[in-house]
């Protein structure tokens, strides 16, 4: 045999090296690929989020309410020739569409064509017979001949409108108020006679909905019951310049569509601005009449409040996930490392080859890493690619960080391993373990400070965090990691009396386990380290949820005040008769005022909110409810002196406790920063008193007027089959909200379901990458333990006796890690929580308390003790499969 087939040449070494072990450097591809792919699919899928939450809070505003809209005293400039004119509104209709051609990108593209007509007041009509009891707006549409149909009669002609005027209705209009074609009927200032009956043609939909009234008739009740319907009369638009004096009656009205559905997360924040500063100038087009002052249209909608709540609700989710994804992208690096140390220990022959044939150590680092950067990038380029196939968009930084993230610690990984490996087998020396053990305390030391340092900052400030912060992400890692030492530090000391207790006894892998687990230091480290932080984070996870729902829940109680609340415009005491004997309903309260009035005392006067309920019936709704509000017997007290009221708290700290209201003296009798269920817009008020009905005169008001109604649902009765009765009984404009249907809208927006979804694919994920790294730490010590076995069964012990061995690797560990890991995962959400303002999820104005969810918890911890045993098993089952023979060889190799 020649000396080159006995001793093979560097290059030789180099390329069978790099062909060993094909299925673990598959594996390390695929592991990276698959991580780099989650982390390529996750910001586009969070900003489709982010978009569909503002997307759906512009979709809750009603549809008629959504556009910019505006109006002004008088008609518009129509120019200065006198006459009818086929153009008489261009010049407000092109001043109009030059405003909304001067607003600046994205505002101008989600901006439709403006709108601009005349308008009378709705005035009540009569004609020559008797006719349904009506009221009637006449416009001037300019847009009305390119979307209707005429069914029957004509269009008006151009005439003298101080004559008469000629108006078209719709039919379902004119048939409800049983106004005939070529009938007139007259108002105080008005005289109009119907020429003709149209329809809509289908085009321009909004158009028709924007003037409530003109298809269908609106109806409303008098307090005797009666019903007045209210429909639109089109005028012909061109009789404009003829109104003289008639003019100064109208107004001029206008509307700018806006396309929600083309807002997104991105746009959101700039359009809202953009459209504020839109609202905040007024649009001049002159004024006909020189009578009147040219206020202008200043333009106004909810739109921009409800895209400021979408942003806030998507960076508070954009948050949350990025704190709940640091922890497993730290597990996956744990995995990562561990799979890259395997992959070092088959490198490992062939490196100690290397450097026996003088090989520098550069020249190793050089090989390894380009190894480890080659599969790195192989598997990152992977994930990427499959991840923007699957979900388009633009790769951006955040999309390469990962990967890249990734690719590093592969990198480092191997060749740090090995050459560590290196280096303690050329020189052991006690010095150098010395060294290594204050560059271990060292290390715990800056880890348990920068913990500490960051739960400082984070408790100093308070909460209120929107964005994500730098000090939030690293929270809940560097808690995990300073769990992990506290695991480490632990772990030793119960090693050692476990294995002192086994030494007292008979059984041979009850003294082995805790020894090899006691000598070999990396088998504790990892699988500690994924197990604190794995548990923290479905600690984290469950507990977050738990407090955002209920958080919700909360909410939604404190706005309705009970099991229904009910809004009615006008209620009398018969009708409130009728719901209190609707079946189902155990009790009910009326808010009998609601008024704004001066509180004091001296010259320091503020305007406050006056309610009035009756104290007895208030309190037998809310009856077993949460939360109740505090309504003292001394509050229903009418005897001579201040009169008794409950205040909230930001009165009170406001003016203290002797205050006046409307000038009369008041005694506080009760005070809570609860907010109060009173009102269109309950629990947003902050400066209030509570009166007992009874007292409503010594205060300075009226006799109770109802808005609202609160009931008691009884037992085994369905709160929306009575919510349904109760507002029949109080008439068609009732309506009424439940606590259920509350808590149903706030779980429909999109960034809530984003939201549990995060966090159960952060739990999921975890779990996963626990057990994964569980079976690679049994991996690197599978050798070791083999030729254990293998030595054992050598003197006699069964061959089945793997699984209690694999267990005390991993098991005393795992199992320290359990309690710590709870306590992490607390502290890691009462900290997060603490720190983010989740008001924009919850609802309301005051930040939810942090919920444990004890059961949960318990449920999912449980889950991870089941996957990691499935793990051990599994490892069992590989080591099972190892020959005695194979397992001496590569341990020797590993030594």
């Amino acid at each position: 045999m020649t000396r080159a087939a006995r001793h093979p040449r560097m290059a030789t070494v180099v390329v069978r090296t790099l062909f060993d072990a094909p299925l673990l450097s598959a594996f390390l591809v695929f592991a990276i690929a698959a991580t780099a792919l989650v982390g390529t699919l996750v910001p586009p899928l969070i900003d489709q989020a982010r978009t569909a939450t503002v997307q759906h809070q512009l979709r809750e505003i009603p549809e008629i309410a959504l556009p910019l809209t505006a109006v002004m005293p008088g008609l518009a400039a129509l120019g200065d020739e006198p006459g009818p004119r086929a153009d008489a509104w261009a010049a407000p209709l092109a001043a109009a569409a030059a405003a909304r051609a001067a607003r600046p990108e994205p505002l101008r593209d989600v901006l439709g064509t403006p709108r601009v007509y005349g308008s009378f007041a709705p005035a009540p009509f009569t004609g020559d017979r008797k006719t349904p009891l009506n009221k009637v707006q006449v416009v001037m549409d300019p847009g009305l001949a390119s979307r209707s149909t005429l069914l029957r009669g004509s269009y008006p002609a151009t005439s003298d409108p101080t004559q008469g005027i000629g108006v078209v209705l719709t039919d379902k209009v004119a048939e409800t108020l049983d106004w005939r074609v070529g009938e007139t009927r007259r108002s105080r200032a008005l005289t109009l006679t119907l020429t003709g009956v149209i329809a809509s043609d289908g085009s321009n939909a909004q158009d028709w909905r924007m003037l409530n009234g003109s298809l269908e008739p609106l109806i409303e009740l008098t307090p005797l019951g009666d019903r007045i319907y209210q429909g639109v009369a089109f005028m012909n638009p061109d009789e404009a310049p003829l109104l003289g004096e008639l003019a100064q009656q109208a107004v001029t009205y206008s509307w700018i569509p806006l396309d929600g559905g083309a807002i997104d997360a991105g746009d959101a924040d700039v359009v809202a601005r953009q459209l504020r500063l839109m609202m905040a100038t007024a649009v001049h087009i002159g004024v006909g009449s020189a009578d009147l002052y040219d206020q202008g249209l200043l333009y106004s909608t909810p739109a921009a409040d409800a895209m400021d709540q979408g942003v806030a609700r998507g960076r508070t989710l954009l948050a949350i996930v990025a704190v709940a994804a640091v922890c497993p992208l730290a597990v996956a690096a744990v995995v990562l490392t561990l799979s890259s140390r395997q992959l070092a220990s088959r490198r490992r022959r062939a490196a100690r080859l290397m450097r026996a044939r003088g090989a520098s150590q550069g020249a190793l680092l050089a090989l390894l890493s380009g190894e480890s950067l080659l599969l790195g990038v192989l598997g990152a380029v992977l994930g990427v690619g499959a991840g923007l196939l699957l979900v388009p968009h633009a790769a951006d930084g955040l999309t390469l960080v990962i990967p890249a993230l990734l690719v590093l610690v592969v990198v480092c990984a191997v060749p740090a391993t090995l050459l560590g490996d290196l280096r303690r087998i050329e020189r052991r020396s006690d010095g150098a373990r010395t060294g290594a053990r204050w560059q271990r305390i060292l290390v715990e030391a800056v880890v348990v400070g920068l913990a500490a340092a960051c739960a400082g900052i984070l408790l100093t400030r308070g909460g209120g965090a929107l964005t994500v912060d730098p000090v939030l992400l690293a929270v809940p890692l560097l808690i995990g990691a300073a769990g992990t030492v506290l695991v480490l530090r632990v772990l030793p000391p119960v090693l050692a009396a476990l294995h002192r207790t086994a030494a007292r006894r008979t059984g041979l892998i009850g003294l082995l386990g805790p020894a090899r687990a006691l000598r070999d230091e990396a088998l504790r480290t990892a699988p500690a380290l994924a197990a604190v932080i794995g548990i923290a984070v479905a600690v984290f996870s469950v507990a977050f949820a738990a407090t955002v729902t209920e958080g919700i829940s909360r909410h939604a109680s404190e706005s309705t005040g009970a099991d229904i609340a009910v809004t009615v415009p006008y209620a009398d005491a018969e009708q409130i008769a009728g719901a209190r004997a609707v079946p189902g309903v155990a009790a009910l309260a009326t808010l009998d005022a609601n008024a704004i009035g001066m509180v004091g005392p001296g010259s320091g006067q503020d305007r406050v909110r006056i309610y009035a309920v009756d104290r007895a019936e208030f309190l037998r709704v809310q009856q077993g409810f949460d939360p109740a509000l505090p309504l003292p017997s001394a509050l229903a007290s009418t005897q001579g002196g201040p009169i008794p009221v409950v205040a909230s708290e930001q009165l009170v700290a406001q003016f203290g406790d002797a205050l006046t209201v409307n000038d009369h003296p008041v005694r506080i009798v009760a005070r809570t920063a609860q907010p109060v269920p009173f009102g269109t817009g309950s629990g947003t008020v902050q400066k209030w008193v509570i009166i007992d009905t009874a007292n409503l005169h010594r205060i300075g008001l009226d006799a109770p007027t109802v808005s609202q109604a609160f009931v008691s649902v009884a037992p085994g009765h369905d709160a929306r089959a009575v919510a349904k009765a109760v507002t029949a009984a109080l008439g068609q404009a009732a309506t009424a909200r439940t606590a259920a249907q509350i808590i149903a809208a706030a779980g429909s927006d999109p960034a809530t379901a984003a939201l549990h979804a995060a966090l159960i694919a952060a739990v999921g994920i975890v779990a996963l990458l626990l057990a994964w790294a569980v079976v690679q730490t049994l991996a690197l010590g599978s050798a070791a333990r083999a030729r254990l076995l293998a030595l054992l069964r050598a003197v006699g012990y069964p061959r089945r006796g793997e699984l209690p061995l694999v267990a005390w690797e991993v098991g005393p560990a795992l199992l320290v890690s359990v309690p710590i890991g709870l306590l992490t995962g607390t502290a890691t959400a009462r900290l997060v929580v603490g720190g983010l303002d989740l008001r924009g999820f919850t609802g309301g104005d005051t930040a939810p308390e942090l919920v444990l969810a004890g059961w949960g918890t318990a449920a999912v911890v449980g889950g991870f003790i089941v996957v990691t045993g499935a793990a051990v098993l599994l490892a069992t089952a590989a080591a099972a499969r190892l020959r005695s023979a194979e397992a001496i060889r590569v341990a020797d190799d590993e030594d």
